[in-house]
């Protein structure tokens, strides 16, 4: 076994490459050398991103799994009310094994939806980690949870709140060595989804954001910068209420002031002049959000990455590239396609940021026979096998690798869920290339040892 290890180490320094003193910094950063982008750890050896999401307890602790997970690692992974047990001596060898499982595929990183009970020094010394913010609910799975609402992002209490989060993970994070960086929301909703337009029978108020800013009263700050953009964009408020379906009185007309008191904004009269100020509004809400948090963060940490929010690869609107050009550092997305389409996207955003991207959240899956009720997270290209799974795994990392601005890819899942198991953050199975007891689906694991070791050196002659 000892061999193994000091073999398998062996192997990952083959791959990995040389460290370069003049790049050390101390911490994790990102750089472009000779026309590729690479992460860059504190010693100055460049590397690529390799992670795997959703290192959660309940994966471990289903009614299917959580005996064989407790005969493993030991009873007191749960409580005695069979809770999940953080301090326990049990969490520390299922850490433990879940690292040495990494190292195994090589993969370098503990992704997002590592559960946040999970102590931190039990993986932060040996694997890199984002650290994340989860500023605001913004994403749709969070508002099917019932988590809300959108804030007031122009109010002083969300000021204040928005800088206490963030000193308090900055506090908890800013020495580390092992940081990628600091992760806002997930996949935030910046538009509707398509089946909510289709059951609200809507296609004109499709902004969450907006949509949670109209109905407040005249004294909220977001209300006030809302009149106060239209009040840029119109010559009078009758003008503006016109395009809005505002009601104006025939004898004293409409003011600002009592458009900033109503909240019957929701059946607009000019259905393309509003979509416009409702897009021209966006821009204003993100140099808001996303200046606020990159402010706050350089406040309290002036040396870790800011990796923004993690979007769908196809949700970078038009509203948000200023802001994020402005602001964020490494680009983070979430993407589930065949690489030949989904690397047109990435090409696109890249050409608009000149930022380095990374998949933050993606996967293949081969729907198994446990998983028929619910399927499983990257089902859509319809793999019939492992094998075939494993084909593109190895297409979709080569290409990224061969691509100079891609620096990572963390895997949407470790441990493959069924049905039976506590949801999480969608309705749809985890992935996984371990099935619930932890036995590799070999088919696919040994294509992802082989692909994961010669990353860094494919990502050397991108192009």
């Amino acid at each position: 076994m000892f061999a193994l290890v000091i073999a398998m180490f062996a192997e990952s320094a083959i791959a990995e490459p040389g460290k370069d003193s003049d790049l050390a910094t101390g911490y994790v950063h990102a750089k472009q050398i000779d026309g590729v982008w690479w992460f860059i750890n504190p010693d100055g050896q460049r590397f690529v991103s390799l992670g795997v999401n959703h290192i959660e307890p309940h994966l471990w602790l289903a009614p299917y799994n959580k005996e064989a997970t407790l005969k493993r690692y030991g009873q007191d992974m749960v409580t005695e009310g069979a809770r999940f047990n953080p301090e326990g001596t049990a969490v520390k060898r299922w850490i433990d094994r879940q690292i040495e499982i990494c190292d195994d595929l090589h993969f370098n990183t503990f992704g997002k939806h590592t559960h946040e009970s999970i102590d931190r020094a039990l993986y932060e010394d040996r694997m890199y980690y984002i650290a994340s913010l989860e500023t605001a609910p913004l994403a749709g799975w969070r508002e099917r949870k019932g988590q809300g609402p959108r804030p007031d992002v122009f109010s002083r209490d969300f000021e204040a709140f928005l800088d206490r989060r963030v000193h308090d993970v900055c506090a908890e994070n800013k020495e580390s060595r092992n940081l990628l960086g600091y992760l806002y929301t997930d996949v935030p909703s910046w538009i509707m989804g398509q089946k909510d337009q289709n059951d609200r029978d809507e296609q004109v108020m499709i902004y969450p954001w907006i949509n949670a800013i109209l109905p407040l009263g005249e004294w909220a700050p977001g209300k006030q910068r809302w009149v106060e953009h239209l009040s840029r964009r119109y010559d009078s408020p009758e003008a503006a209420a016109v395009v809005w379906g505002l009601p104006v009185s025939p004898a004293y007309g409409i003011t600002w002031q009592d458009m900033a008191r109503l909240q019957t904004w929701f059946e607009p009269a000019d259905a393309k002049k509003a979509t416009e100020d409702m897009i021209a509004f966006m821009y204003v809400i993100c140099e808001k959000w996303y200046g606020m948090h990159h402010d706050a963060i350089r406040k309290y940490d002036p040396n870790h990455l800011i990796l923004g929010d993690k979007n769908m690869v196809m949700w970078h609107y038009e509203w948000m590239i200023p802001a994020m050009k402005k602001y964020v550092d490494v680009v983070t997305i979430q993407a589930y396609g065949r690489w030949e389409q989904d690397g047109k996207s990435v090409a696109k955003l890249y050409e608009q940021l000149g930022k380095p991207i990374y998949n933050g959240d993606g996967s293949y899956s081969y729907v198994q026979p446990n998983q028929q009720e619910w399927g499983a997270k990257g089902w859509r290209t319809e793999a019939r096998s492992f094998q075939e799974v494993a084909s593109l795994y190895r297409e979709t990392l080569e290409g990224m690798m061969a691509t100079p601005y891609m620096i990572g890819w963390h895997h949407c899942g470790c441990l493959e869920q069924w049905d039976a198991a506590e949801r999480g953050d969608s309705p749809m199975n985890e992935n996984g290339f371990m099935d619930p007891f932890e036995n590799y689906h070999t088919e696919w694991t040994d294509v992802i040892r082989d692909v994961n070791t010669n990353a860094a050196r494919l990502h050397e002659a991108a192009e």
